[in-house]
């Protein structure tokens, strides 16, 4: 279940990414998110530490946040001269007025900056939980549009997903990605273990739905907020809803907001209790 998973790393945290527990599996890409308060810079200086590490570094995109062409050009240079950088992960932002003229993730994919500068492969976002602001049609409409954009140029992609509480939902929506013909990798998103607390705020913050059956299916509950929360029940509902024949290529991606040595400590058990089993497609 772990095989090639990927983690989150914000620019403060990616200068220990080296530093990792010896006996915790490498993720196989490193995702730096874009924090409006960070500087290029400290984007640029992220990645490259994380390289640095042996790791393949993926850094967020906001096309609202970016205030021209010329800024793209700039920052995929650097991150391509300073970090080896081939893959990123691009996002529309949370602003309602873009900075400049890119007013969402296709308008970046057709500029054909990545192309120039060495991408290989470009992420975009998927939504099991929907949005609170854009309507489902619109959501598939646009990621359409964006693969066969990135088709069209020559570039890889794959679908990474916001955590969810509900595993059913996000299986649902797994066939619907599926059936409407969309083949390329996804990465499932899962929040790492910690408090119960820390979970719900970040939940609040990353638009999750956080309704008491969404919690209680991941095995929470709003009346008792004390106590650590992991993902292995959801995880586990996940794994039971999976078919190889037709859920195509399905991998995590964990956000560790509880810490480094939390998700190693975690991988570690989840790892005994199922290294005997077949979790996920190849």
């Amino acid at each position: 279940m772990l095989d090639a998973y990927s983690i989150e790393a914000t620019t403060k945290d990616a200068a220990a990414i080296g530093a990792l527990p010896q006996d915790m599996p490498r993720p196989a890409q490193v995702f730096v998110p874009y924090l409006h308060e960070e500087s290029d810079d400290q984007r640029v200086a992220a990645c490259a530490a994380i390289r640095a590490a042996g790791l393949e570094p993926v850094p967020h995109l906001s096309a609202r946040r970016l205030e021209g062409l010329a800024e793209l050009d700039r920052l995929l240079n650097d991150l391509r001269e300073q970090a080896d950088v081939r893959c990123v992960f691009v996002i529309a932002g949370d602003i309602a007025t873009a900075a400049g003229p890119f007013n969402d993730s296709l308008s970046l994919i057709e500029t054909g900056l990545f192309e120039t500068h060495g991408i290989e492969n470009v992420g975009i976002a998927g939504h099991p939980d929907d949005h609170p602001e854009v309507p489902d049609n619109i959501l598939w409409d646009a990621m359409l549009a964006k693969i066969a954009a990135l088709e069209a140029r020559g570039l890889q992609t794959q679908v990474v997903t916001q955590f969810s509480f509900d595993a059913t939902r996000v299986l649902d929506w797994l066939g619907e990605l599926r059936a409407r013909g969309i083949t390329v990798p996804v990465r499932i998103g899962i929040p790492g273990p910690t408090s119960v607390r820390t979970l719900l705020r970040y939940a609040a913050r990353c638009g999750v739905a956080a309704s008491a059956s969404a919690v209680a299916k991941y095995g929470l509950s709003l009346s008792r907020l004390l106590g650590n929360a992991g993902p292995d029940t959801f995880l586990d509902q996940l794994n039971a809803g999976l078919d190889p024949a037709t859920s195509g290529e399905v991998r995590l991606h964990l956000f560790p907001f509880g810490g480094f040595s939390k998700v190693a400590d975690w991988m570690e058990q989840f790892s005994r209790r199922t290294s005997s089993s077949t979790l996920f497609a190849a």
